[in-house]
């Protein structure tokens, strides 16, 4: 049975825990702490960060790193589109939404940030989320293909 050590806010756990979810997995999930961190989190990932895989004698890190070997290890269903520039696009939107969107989560969970910055984090995830919700119909790729 695959482990997935994974931060309940952590935008870069969720993703993880989405694709196992839509892969059917059987697997455990154990809710870290990141700002109170388990000894042994340093040991399976040299930057003691979540997420984190754990499959039998086998050590994964990076949900980018996870995920891949998740749809690969398990290819039914399949995760990414068959044609590799609809891959290409798909991997664009998930790029995008790491460097835009997910950055924003650090800020509300930031308690030294001010309300004014949370306010502006927040509403610059709507405002990017409303963006990339077309992202996710079969024939539309336009926030892959638009500068932000």
């Amino acid at each position: 049975m695959m482990t997935l050590y994974s931060g309940i806010t952590c935008p870069f756990s969720q993703r993880c825990r989405f694709v196992l979810y839509e892969k059917g997995m059987d697997f455990e999930i154990k809710d870290v702490d990141v700002f109170n961190k388990p000894e042994d989190l340093a040991l399976m990932n040299p930057y003691n960060q979540v997420p984190v895989l754990v499959e039998r004698d086998l050590i994964l890190h990076e949900s980018n790193i996870i995920n891949e070997y998740i749809d690969e290890r398990f290819p039914h269903p399949q995760l990414m589109p068959g044609d590799p520039v609809m891959r290409g696009r798909g991997r664009l939107v998930l790029y995008r939404m790491e460097k835009e969107l997910f950055s924003l989560v650090q800020v509300l969970e930031n308690p030294e940030s001010t309300n004014k910055e949370q306010a502006k984090a927040r509403e610059a995830i709507g405002n990017g989320l409303t963006l990339l919700a077309p992202s996710f119909t079969k024939t539309n790729t336009s926030w892959a293909m638009t500068s932000p």
